[in-house]
């Protein structure tokens, strides 16, 4: 006995009534109402996802121009002219496929010279053109007229999945309908009512694993429960789906999120490397970490449902974690795609996340407590910081100190001063901590201490410039210290050999040298002289 051929269910129930389109019921309407009252345009134009109902709209369109108890919003479908259409290849109903006929001449062969005569049965001659934004510019030059000025028995429908690439002259010329993503519950009920016809006993769980994996596309929704169906057996659980997905088990993507917001290298290489045993997918892992950090992130802005046991652990991170770490991984599938070493760009991805300085919420307290101090002029209880502050630095061994006169009598009682050593160490240690360049630049300074006066003699006179700049929180620190003391900055006079011109080597004197000096300046060193 011969078999019958199996036929999808994305064919096999595609939708032969409005009322059956799921998700489109906007769009539906509209036409339902249109043709019940005799107001069809002359051209429509239909955009939007793939596998949401696009092309099986325009021939439900066609259908109830054209049923035979019509022009009705409700064909019979058993009709000639509904049967032909249903089955794709009506007389008067020209379905083409705009990427296979994308010349000019296949559209003037199809349409143009076909469009001004008359339907050979049926009321009207319509003409449904999928994917038309594959037409090249000088097809749609051709079909520009004709598209904006059709006999009366024509209609034209423009499908497409990229509005964008149109010309405006030709949307202008249409209707247009917008056909939205379908919701994962509108998906998952109507799985759930084909997988009843089919005699099949499916889990919730895994028809809402089929529904997010569609990601709205209800034919790539029926293609997968045919695929859990035929290997299943009948039975479609969420174990099958899971492993017909690729998805990775909900116990490595906690483990891989836990070791990735606390640093964990060790623990990360762990996960990983069950990733790799157990044959998955290295962009599944990045796609599904995705999705579950996602949750986390509308969970922090208190707008997302409980992420789940294990995850609500790692929700109380602050939203510029999440965003940051989900911004990274949409860079690193990027460089999957495009690299020639998947692995390498896979492996600098994914610890990345771990170097990277996500904490941003702590850097903007830090600098706003900083701003605080600098605008008082004196220090404020620092901010709690990650590691603990570090130990006061000692004096540079290589800075002289001349010891501090004697102090004079005074009438008043004498106010204990902190000793220029002990002072000066305090103001590095607290100056390593907010400003380390300026605290590097001040310890390598030759300290000369003379009175109330000390002198700080730099080697650079950049770092002599930057120290001025920030004279004001230096002596504020000083102060702070127990030191009254003023500063002066200096730049240390090193003999390096050199000597004016006049008293250089002769030489100095041609007319070439002092042309040199005259654009560089500076002076002028002899060379030195060769031994005999």
């Amino acid at each position: 006995m011969k078999q019958t051929a199996h036929l999808a269910l994305a064919r096999k129930y595609r939708p032969q009534r409005f009322e059956d389109v799921v998700g489109q019921d906007s769009v539906s309407t509209t036409l339902r109402n249109a043709v019940a009252s005799g107001q069809v345009a002359h051209a429509y134009l239909f955009f939007g996802p793939r596998g949401i109902g696009k092309t099986t709209s325009a021939r439900l369109l066609a259908k109830a121009l054209n049923c035979a108890k019509g022009p009705t919003p409700d064909p019979c479908g058993t009709c000639p002219s509904c049967l032909e259409v249903t089955a794709g290849n009506g007389i008067d109903v020209l379905e083409l496929d705009a990427a296979s006929h994308t010349q000019v001449d296949k559209i003037r062969e199809m349409i143009i010279e076909t469009v001004s005569l008359a339907p050979t049965r049926d009321r009207r001659k319509v003409f449904i053109i999928d994917e038309v934004h594959m037409l090249s510019n000088a097809s749609f030059n051709a079909l520009l007229k004709t598209l904006e000025e059709p006999p009366a028995h024509v209609v034209f429908i423009l499908a497409t999945t990229e509005l964008a690439k149109i010309p405006a002259t030709i949307v202008s010329r249409c209707q247009r309908f917008r056909f939205r993503a379908v919701a994962p519950e509108d998906t998952v009920a109507a799985l759930e009512r084909i997988a009843k016809a089919e005699k099949a006993k499916a889990e919730p769980e895994a028809l809402a694993l089929i529904a997010k994996a569609s990601g709205g596309a209800l034919r790539d929704a029926l293609s997968l429960l045919d695929q859990a169906m035929a290997f299943a057996d009948g039975k479609v659980t969420a174990q099958t789906v899971a492993g017909l997905l690729g998805a990775l088990p909900e116990d490595i993507l906690l483990g891989a999120a836990k070791a990735i917001l606390a640093k964990d290298a060790a623990g990360l290489s762990r996960e990983l490397s069950r990733v790799e045993q157990d044959g998955f997918d290295p962009a599944q892992l990045l796609k599904d970490l995705r999705e579950r950090l996602q949750g986390l992130y509308r969970r922090s802005l208190g707008v997302g449902a409980d992420p789940g046991p294990g995850w609500s652990e790692l929700a109380g991170q602050p939203p510029e974690t999440y965003s940051f770490l989900i911004k990274r991984i949409n860079a690193t599938l990027e460089d999957l795609r495009g690299s020639d070493t998947p692995q390498l760009a896979f492996e600098l991805g994914v610890y990345g996340l771990l170097e990277s300085a996500y904490d941003l919420r702590g850097w903007v307290q830090r600098l706003e407590a900083l701003e605080r101090r600098l605008a008082g002029g004196a220090p404020a209880s620092p901010p709690p910081r990650p590691a603990p502050a570090p130990a006061p630095m000692p004096l540079p061994s290589r800075a002289p100190m001349t010891p501090a006169p004697a102090p004079r009598p005074a009438t008043k009682a004498p106010v204990a001063a902190a000793e220029p050593g002990t002072a000066w160490s305090a103001v590095l240690a607290g100056l390593e901590s907010d400003k380390p360049a300026l605290a590097a630049a001040l310890a390598a300074a030759k300290l000369v201490v003379s009175g109330d006066s000390w002198t700080l003699l730099f080697g650079k006179a950049f770092d002599k410039d930057r120290a001025e700049r920030e004279r004001a929180l230096v002596e504020s620190r000083l102060k702070a210290a127990g030191s009254s003391a003023a500063l002066v900055f200096a730049v240390e006079e090193v003999d390096a050999g050199w000597q004016d011109a006049a008293e250089a080597d002769p030489a100095a004197g041609d007319a070439a040298v002092q042309k040199a000096l005259g654009v560089f300046g500076g002076r002028v060193r002899p060379a030195p002289k060769k031994k005999p």
